[in-house]
């Protein structure tokens, strides 16, 4: 009997596990549907963003602004966005691998994370960490400016040559993955890139119908910008690289969530097929156990006969 109330034991356990990762999943699932939409909903505002920010860039000289040139600094910032708490499957894992495969082909790196797995990695690998931001639940565009502030002035001063944005970026709901997008300085030929991808089609980033803008051929047209082309460049500019710092945090927030919610769902399932394996275990050591106590009586009733 031993061994059955061992396996009473485990099963139970089991059970209980298995509602605390299913009231988890749905958790999750919650949290993950707020984000998504908060994720998709910045995409036409990015998308018009960097098409005012492509216009305005061809009609004034870039040497101008010194977020679109190259400086002499030796460093090279990077922005790293991971998750604070674990149970997200490999979201984290497939980030540090891509991140150290950049390491590998560039030196002299400078972190700027946010939260608390990243910190870990960065400490743990040996580099520098030059600082680190509180992660919250609720992503707040006040984040994003403080962050864009902190880099900024860093790479004004020349103390960093580029700087770079890692973030876990949500696909769908069953696959996230890892980015590396280049922060600074802005290049032409970077907004091209972006102002193409968010114009073409949705098999590169399937998120259901979302608006896509035709803009055309706007290179003939004329504006007339106010209070001048240059001041309002360095507007967009220094807004461009919070919005897409706030957007990299919506994306890391969703796919968070979403990879727990498939994380806890895959837990619940094993526990499911365990309490299984393990009832089937439990019934024939029980069985077993009846069958030999039958045997005992039989034989004993024999012998006395």
């Amino acid at each position: 009997m031993a061994n059955t109330r061992e396996l009473r034991r485990r099963i139970r356990s089991i059970k209980n596990t298995s509602q605390i990762t299913k009231a988890m999943q749905m958790v999750a699932a919650t949290k993950m549907r707020r984000a998504q939409v908060q994720a998709e909903s910045g995409d036409p505002y990015a998308q018009t963003l960097n098409e005012s920010l492509k216009r305005l860039t061809s009609a004034v000289d870039p040497t101008l602004n010194p977020l679109l040139q190259e400086n002499e600094g030796k460093d090279i910032g990077v922005i790293v966005l991971s998750t604070d708490k674990g149970l997200v499957g490999a979201l984290n894992t497939n980030l540090f691998r891509q991140l150290l495969a950049f390491q590998l082909r560039v030196v002299n790196l400078r972190f700027y994370t946010i939260g608390k797995k990243g910190r870990q990695f960065v400490v743990k690998i040996g580099k520098e960490l030059v600082a680190d931001f509180e992660s919250s639940d609720t992503v707040t565009f006040r984040q994003s400016k403080l962050l864009a502030r902190t880099v900024k002035d860093s790479f004004l001063k020349g103390e960093l040559k580029e700087v770079y944005l890692v973030y876990p970026d949500f696909i769908s709901t069953l696959r996230q993955e890892p980015r590396i997008e280049k922060l600074l300085p802005i290049s032409a030929d970077a907004l091209e890139i972006e102002t193409g991808l968010t114009n073409s089609d949705t098999t590169t980033k399937p998120r259901g119908t979302r608006d896509t803008f035709d803009t055309g051929d706007t290179s003939s047209n004329e504006f007339l910008f106010e209070p001048s082309t240059s001041e309002l460049l360095d507007f967009i500019l220094n807004h461009s690289i919070e919005t897409k710092i706030y957007k990299a945090l919506l994306e890391t927030k969703a796919s968070e969530h979403s990879a727990r919610m498939i994380a806890m769902k895959n837990a619940t399932d094993n526990a499911k097929d365990l309490v299984e394996d393990l009832t089937l275990s439990y019934n024939q050591t029980r069985q077993q156990a009846i069958t030999n106590e039958l045997l005992e009586i039989t034989t004993a009733q024999a012998a006395l006969e």
